[in-house]
């Protein structure tokens, strides 16, 4: 049975290095030395001499026999390249490496199956048709190669989380990938294949087109049971973007105290010490988890493909800019929103691989803003780390958005909520856009309070006091809608709405507001009996923002809840409702009926003519309306005082012959509906029906704000016929 068993192996190995061998080019040839087949790797590094130190490795770190016995790609560097890192780090000897640090080192060099040089550059997926080449799907941009060497466990104080605050807690490392570069994969990143992103980097190696980290490879040997790559320089070990601004606080430690509020601790294992030392795990919330070596994502695949990019603004630079911004309107850093303190630390982090050949040509930050980084005079120094790129700033380029249009917002405490209700909502980007000519009001936390909408620092979520008197999470429909009754996008560029005069104006909520001597009014604020008073005004890049003591609030109803609820149009219901044009339904968040009337779902905008009970009972007593047992012509003399995708106010702008929904006739081809003419003056509307009346509209009963919507009450009936 061993022999089958060995017979096996052996059969299986063949197989192995036949599918790895034939799937080589003359490209890759000239690294062919020694010839097809050598001894085992150890034999191979024995025999070419000058690898003694990291033979030892080996052995320290408990590899002898696996590198002996199993398949294995192992990437070597020569004494005097490991005894000039040893001296760089203060280390006598190889006999002054502990296990533990040999494992680190040894374990960065090796890939537990043999790979030629294109297998390691282009690698396998099944996901992905098997072995990667020049263009396929992946290509060769799978270039963090998986290690089992693993960062040192650390302590480190707590400082912001409050379950931990203040406690020191040990924090577990995590296994380490190493970049490995090529002109095949700076090819296939867009990149520079002449090697220049790679020196920018690594300005003391020299660029040979495959690069382990930082070392070149100077040769590849093919041995018995794998493969062994000559490196000009030991790999030392690589630390993450964590561990470079922790061990560098004195450099970066502004931005490094910032993110910390963001931190966060969880368990993660015991020890194995005879203490059972609890190990936490650390990472990042609300920003981007730089703490991972896996990088922005966990998938076993992507992860290594794609790295966080930190574009670092020295202590000076970074200090100089908040104080001259932020702690000249705040106390402190904590009194800061949280959301702006997110924006500042999220404006420096990328969640891709951003290489310098790319950034010079276009750098657009996480917030889609494009920022004219020069990668030669904004950066003092750069290095690669094993989940990404670092950039050293001597300059802070801030995101747009403190200085556009919703700046004013990041710069207070007043309009947290909102601010909240933007991001929650995903809008900031669209409303920073320099694309747009944008007015935005912001409402007070209070004001939206007032308004029925806080946001619940407990739950971390923006809330809304539902019509039963509780609160509960905004969905993203209504998150979105609450800002869009803040802010007009449709300007057009340079051109702003004067507020000191009077009008009505669509949001983008598609709701309207009427505006008067700076005071502002939506259906809401009607049904509340107040008005938005703006008190300040500013100008931002990309338009104007209006500070409001109180919030902008959509109307709480639709036409149909209006005529429902409003008295004085009962009998206007009355007839909706035995012509089946209007019903009842179960609000799904409060179980509370609601009144609705079916066709208003067809379209986004309606303009309702609404006859008051006397209207309607003096047009019955002169019979005037259709007999409700006459349900056609009842629905056509009802659908006579609705206007569909127009909203008409008294202001004196839509006049004309106007189509109202009444069908007039129809054939296979056309449908007509019977139109209404409408004579608009500022104030003083009027309606010439078919019947050829002239039916006066009462300012006083105009203008109600309805949810897209306006709806006016008429003393009198529209005749249809």
């Amino acid at each position: 049975m061993k022999g089958i068993y060995a017979l096996r192996k052996i059969l299986l190995f063949l197989a192995l290095v036949f599918l790895l061998y034939n799937c080589e080019d003359d490209h890759y040839a000239r690294y062919e030395n020694p010839p097809w087949l050598g001894g085992t790797i150890l034999e191979t590094l024995e025999d070419y001499g000058n690898f003694s130190i990291f033979i030892e490795l080996m052995k320290k770190a408990g590899y002898e026999e696996p590198i002996t016995k199993g398949l294995y790609t192992v990437f070597a560097a020569n004494d005097s390249s490991y005894q000039a890192y040893f001296n760089k780090k203060g280390i006598a000897s190889i006999d002054d490496v502990s296990e533990d640090l040999a494992y680190k080192l040894f374990t960065l060099n090796v890939v537990t199956t043999p790979r030629a040089r294109q297998q390691l550059i282009f690698d396998y997926s099944s996901a992905h048709v098997g072995w990667q080449e020049p263009h396929s799907e992946l290509g060769a941009l799978l270039f963090r190669i998986n290690t089992r060497s693993k960062a040192v466990n650390y302590t480190e104080t707590v400082r912001y989380y409050k379950s931990y605050i203040d406690q020191t807690l040990d924090i577990v490392g995590q296994e380490k990938k190493v970049p490995l570069f090529s002109t095949e994969f700076y090819e296939d990143f867009n990149g520079a294949p002449d090697g220049s992103d790679y020196t920018y980097f690594f300005p003391n190696t020299e660029w040979k087109g495959l690069q382990w980290y930082n070392a070149s490879i100077d040769s590849i040997a093919k041995c018995s049971n794998g493969y062994v790559y000559y490196l000009d320089k030991a790999v030392p070990e690589i630390p993450n973007m964590e561990d470079f601004l922790r061990e560098n606080q004195d450099k970066y430690g502004v931005f490094y105290d910032w993110i910390q509020r963001f931190a966060s601790y969880s368990f993660s294992a015991y020890d194995d010490d005879a203490d059972r030392t609890k190990l936490y795990q650390k990472s990042y919330s609300k920003i981007s988890n730089i703490c991972s070596e896996n990088g922005p994502t966990d998938d076993a695949l992507y992860c290594r493909k794609t790295t966080f990019s930190l574009f670092l603004p020295k202590d000076e630079v970074f200090r100089e800019y908040i104080n001259n911004t932020f702690l000249s309107s705040f106390e402190n850093i904590d009194s800061i929103p949280e959301i702006t303190r997110v924006f500042l630390a999220q404006s420096c982090i990328k969640n891709n691989l951003d290489i310098p050949s790319k950034v010079q040509r276009s750098y657009v930050n996480y917030y889609g803003d494009e920022l004219p980084i020069d990668v030669y005079n904004d950066v003092d120094e750069a290095t690669f780390l094993s989940n990404g790129p670092v950039y050293i700033m001597n300059k802070y380029y801030p995101p747009k958005a403190f200085s556009s249009t919703v700046g004013p917002i990041f710069f207070s405490n007043d309009y947290t909520t909102f601010l909240y209700n933007i991001n929650d909502a995903q809008m900031i980007s669209s409303i920073t856009s320099p694309e747009l000519e944008v007015t935005l009001f912001g409402p007070t936390n209070e004001g939206l309070l007032e308004g029925g909408f806080d946001y619940n620092t407990k739950r971390k979520r923006l809330e809304l006091l539902d019509a039963d008197g509780k609160w509960r999470a905004m969905t993203v429909d209504e998150e979105l809608s609450l800002v869009g009754d803040h802010l007009i996008t449709d300007n057009l560029i340079g051109e702003q709405i004067d507020f000191s005069g009077e009008g009505f104006v669509k949001m983008s909520s598609k709701n309207y507001i009427y505006y008067n001597n700076n005071e502002i009014q939506a259906g809401g604020n009607q049904e509340m009996g107040n008005v938005a008073k703006i008190v300040s005004t500013s100008r931002g890049d990309n338009g104007v923002f209006h500070a409001l003591d109180k919030a902008i609030l959509a109307p709480k109803k639709d036409a149909a809840k209006f005529i429902a609820n409003d008295p004085d149009l009962s009998e206007f219901y009355n007839l909706l409702y035995k012509a089946g044009l209007s019903d009842t339904a179960i609000d799904v968040n409060t179980d509370l009926e609601y009144a609705r009337i079916s066709f208003l779902g067809a379209a986004d905008f309606w303009t309702v003519f609404a006859p008051t009970n006397a209207a309607i009972i003096t047009a019955q007593n002169n019979s005037l309306i259709p007999n409700p047992d006459s349900t056609a012509d009842l629905r056509r003399f009802l659908m006579y005082h609705f206007i569909v995708d127009k909203v008409i106010f008294d202001d004196g702008k839509i006049g004309g012959a106007i189509p109202t929904t009444r069908i007039d006739s129809s054939d296979v081809d056309v449908i007509y509906f019977a139109p209404i003419e409408i004579i608009n003056e500022k104030k003083n509307l009027s309606l010439v029906d078919k019947a050829g009346n002239t039916v006066k509209l009462d300012h006083n009963k105009a203008n109600n704000l309805v949810l897209k919507g306006v709806l006016h009450k008429l003393d009198k009936i529209l005749v249809d016929r």
